[in-house]
């Protein structure tokens, strides 16, 4: 039998392979017991030295396996930033909250690493294997708070509805080989078109079982109360990456592979981007713990962000790339201002800016950018997003989810509101520190530069 030889350059890789190693040594000094400040100080630093080996080490792996090109650069720049900045958050936990820190570092950094992986497959056993090594790992950073009922619950939650997801890809992924005798996607370019019925078929369930993993309507359920059951820094993490990573590799599969049969599945796309975007929002409004609120809203991000997907073009693609970026930052630097206020009830902001203006400022900033207010990045993200989906088309589209764009003022304006036009109950205690002061400057920064100069973005 001919068994053909990949060849084992692992040039692209490298970024991943030097992250692992400074992966497993942060667990073997989290068994020393060394100091919690200083393992923290240093897992930081070991994600942003990987930054510039992403950037050295272009090219392919393993054959057409894996690519490090542009697009994957851009997503793992985006993914390595933002699991920083989440754990830039876990400091102010080191005095008070109980949290196992080590094992929380190791986790956010095997899931980033799953995540780098996952945007630069090209070949879906690969794809597959990298998306569960992220899975795994933020299943197991939602129960990390240990003694915690509602992080244990929500860790069970997750885990169980993921576990049925993934049975759902898998069979997809089966059925794309059954048509094409093939996972590559060098290879499943040329031959989708002999048996396009299953093809497409498997590119359905395919597509189901990552619906879960970006929280899309109806396989939402679990992020409300996920979200809020996990400590507020994985909650700002699991919210926010594996978007995207799972957008930036999926999207890679349909322009890359699919693009000729876009039809087909622009359609379903147009489906779940329509009813992601209303239920999201809608179900937004009432909400009064401000965790709960922001799941709702990051469910409505995600139809906003396949809406970009539609049209199938390498631009669109780029689009949704940069929207993804500014998401990251706007998101997680909303859940920062959430963990140094302490306080998940809406009705306690009010009156915050008398007491702490500059936090209060910070959550303005980012309560805009998710609204899409000019000049912040947010109305950059959604303007890019929305022009690719007219220019697809989609007029009627964009039309909706601009109405639905001012719906979502009310809930994040809502937050405003009360920071800045009510009268305070209590005076607020801040829970803060160096490195949490750090992560919000470089949010709030990133959002109104973002904004003002968005051609950094594209």
């Amino acid at each position: 039998m001919n068994i053909p030889q990949i060849p084992l350059q692992f040039d692209a890789i490298i970024p991943e392979i030097v992250l692992t190693a400074f992966t497993f040594l942060v667990l073997l000094l989290g068994v020393l017991r060394i100091n919690k400040s200083f393992l923290l100080g240093l897992s930081v630093f070991f994600l942003v030295s990987t930054i510039p080996l992403i950037f050295i080490f272009e090219g392919k792996a393993f054959g057409e396996m894996f690519l490090n090109d542009s697009l994957a650069i851009y997503l793992k720049f985006t993914l390595i930033m933002g699991a920083t900045l989440s754990m830039l958050m876990f400091s102010p936990y080191l005095k008070y909250r109980l949290i196992v820190m080590n094992e929380s570092l190791a986790l956010i950094m095997f899931a980033t690493i799953g995540m780098m992986l996952l945007v630069s497959s090209r070949e879906l056993i690969s794809f597959f294997v990298s998306l569960e090594m992220m899975a795994l790992s933020c299943y197991a950073l939602v129960a990390t708070r240990k003694y915690d009922h509602r992080a244990n619950e929500a860790a069970i939650k997750y885990f169980m509805l993921g576990g049925l997801s993934t049975v759902i890809m898998l069979f997809g992924i089966a059925l794309i080989y059954g048509s094409c005798k093939t996972t590559d996607f060098v290879y499943l370019v040329s031959c989708s078109a002999q048996n396009l019925e299953l093809s497409l078929a498997g590119v359905g369930l395919f597509t189901v079982g990552l619906c879960f993993k970006i929280a899309l309507v109806p396989l939402h359920m679990w992020a409300p109360d996920v979200y809020e059951g996990a400590p507020t820094p994985v909650t700002a993490f699991i919210s926010t990456l594996p978007k995207v990573a799972v957008f930036g590799a999926f999207g890679r599969f349909l322009v890359e592979v699919y693009s000729l049969h876009y039809v087909y599945w622009s359609n379903f796309l147009i489906v779940l981007s329509l009813v992601t975007i209303v239920v999201g929002n809608l179900l937004a409004l009432p909400q009064r713990n401000i965790k709960r609120m922001l799941a709702y809203s990051s469910i409505a991000h995600a139809g906003y962000v396949v809406m970009g997907l539609i049209s199938g073009t390498s631009d669109a693609l780029y689009s949704v790339v940069a929207y993804m970026f500014v998401y990251t930052i706007m998101n997680i630097g909303a859940f920062a201002v959430v963990v140094a206020l302490n306080e998940e009830n809406i009705e306690n902001y009010r009156g915050i800016h008398k007491f702490h203006p500059v936090i209060s400022f910070a959550m303005l900033v980012f309560m805009f950018s998710l609204t899409g207010v000019p000049p912040t990045a947010g109305f950059i993200a959604k303007f890019y997003v929305f022009k690719q989906a007219i220019e697809g088309g989609f007029t009627w589209l964009v039309v909706i989810a601009v109405l639905f764009t001012v719906v979502s003022a009310y809930y994040y304006l809502r937050v405003v509101m009360y920071m800045y036009m009510k009268e305070p109950i209590i005076a607020p205690s801040l829970i803060i520190s160096r490195e949490l002061i750090a992560g919000l400057f470089i949010c709030v920064l990133g959002a109104l530069i973002l904004g003002i100069l968005p051609v950094f973005l594209i």
